[in-house]
């Protein structure tokens, strides 16, 4: 099987990345440094600034993170604030202003600390999902652009915002078709590239992004019309974000005869899941306050997603992945796990950190887990 072009072009783009945003600085742009998917990117566009995405999937910098932070805290938390103090991220370093967000109590008391880094700015994600609810987060997301248009200089007119949308809509749409293709049998894609191309399309340049998704599927429908692919047993990975750095479940998944289809995670579907409907601020908000976190109290919508994707990519077992203390993930992955035993679908709860240190343990309990499905 040829290897995917796209996948080349992908990591000559990543490779570039440092220089081309440091070009648009020198520029005059301003870059905004994101955590997570919860941010409105739209709205940077529209202002023509540059978001991107913030390191946080490695162990080398939890050393220092933890000189001020407490040593029983999410590593994603400790890796992402070590990044910092270190500035051994050319991301951080470039950001003007960095956008946090209240998804967990230990990145919002974290964003405190790094403060005395960095320039923040704070989104208060609420955690119901009622129509309160649902208008103060429209409230912060106009809160956002108003801020943004005072730190720019420039004004975020409707004709930028639907511009922005659209642009923001055609990637999840193409996203989108990649899980349709990825739903085949054989799948055309290991797990191990799919992740690449999510975890790389958060630091690239959007039209760079779209040009990259548009090749792979064309290679992947190519590769679906003639039969080839990957088999195995038929993994979706559901729970914590695996940011740039982290591959360690996928990897260890595909080394035991498994095979990844799909991603219930801020790296999988929960980044372009939903189109914005319609060019208005509230439009905007909705479609982000639609989006299935753990943070959310009575989540029953991300379980029921959770069930659609498992007929959707032809599933034949669920691993639930969360972060050594991530309680959010950890504690819905209790309700989580009673929802599809009930339901009849095989699933593994799976905790562990950036370390090396468990990896021949979790991969045990996989080969059993994929052999026992």
């Amino acid at each position: 099987m040829n290897e995917l072009k796209s996948v080349a072009k992908l990591n000559e783009a990543f490779a570039n990345r440092k220089d081309e945003l440091y070009a648009e600085k020198d520029a005059g742009k301003k870059v905004f440094g994101l955590f997570c998917t919860f941010v409105p990117t739209e709205l940077i566009h529209a202002s023509g600034s540059v978001p991107v995405g913030l390191c946080g999937g490695k162990d080398s910098t939890i050393p220092s993170a933890e000189e001020d932070l407490p040593r029983n805290l999410c590593p994603l938390i400790k890796s992402s604030y070590g990044f910092k103090k270190d500035k051994a991220c050319p991301y951080f370093e470039a950001a003007d202003i960095v956008v946090g967000e209240t998804t967990c109590d230990g990145k919002k008391k974290m964003f405190e600390k790094m403060e005395e880094m960095a320039r923040m700015h704070v989104m208060h994600l609420p955690h119901f999902r009622d129509e309160a609810s649902r208008k103060l987060w429209v409230d912060e997301v106009i809160k956002f652009k108003e801020l943004i248009e005072e730190f720019t200089g420039n004004e975020i007119t409707d004709e930028k915002l639907a511009e922005a949308i659209a642009l923001e809509n055609k990637e999840r749409e193409l996203f989108y078709k990649i899980y349709e293709l990825r739903a085949n049998i054989p799948t055309p894609i290991t797990g191990k590239d799919a992740l690449s191309f999510f975890q790389k399309s958060f630091l690239l340049d959007i039209h760079d992004r779209i040009e990259i998704l548009s090749e792979l599927v064309v290679e992947l429908e190519e590769r679906v019309a003639k039969g080839e692919g990957f088999t195995g047993k038929r993994i979706l990975i559901a729970g914590c974000p695996m940011t740039a750095g982290n591959t360690k479940i996928v990897d260890l998944v595909e080394e035991v005869g498994g095979i990844v289809v799909g991603e219930e995670t801020c790296t999988g579907t929960r980044k372009f899941e939903n189109y914005v409907e319609g060019n208005t601020i509230e439009d905007l908000a909705n479609r982000y306050f639609k989006i299935n976190c753990a943070v959310a109290y009575k989540n029953d919508k991300r379980i029921d997603r959770i069930k659609e994707l498992v007929k959707e990519q032809k599933v034949d077992g669920v691993v639930y992945y969360t972060l050594q203390f991530c309680h959010d993930f950890n504690i819905e992955g209790v309700l989580v796990e009673d929802a599809l035993k009930e339901a009849g679908i095989p699933i593994i709860r799976v905790e562990t950190d950036y370390s090396e240190s468990d990896k021949e343990q979790i991969k045990t309990r996989l080969e059993a887990f994929v052999e026992m499905i």
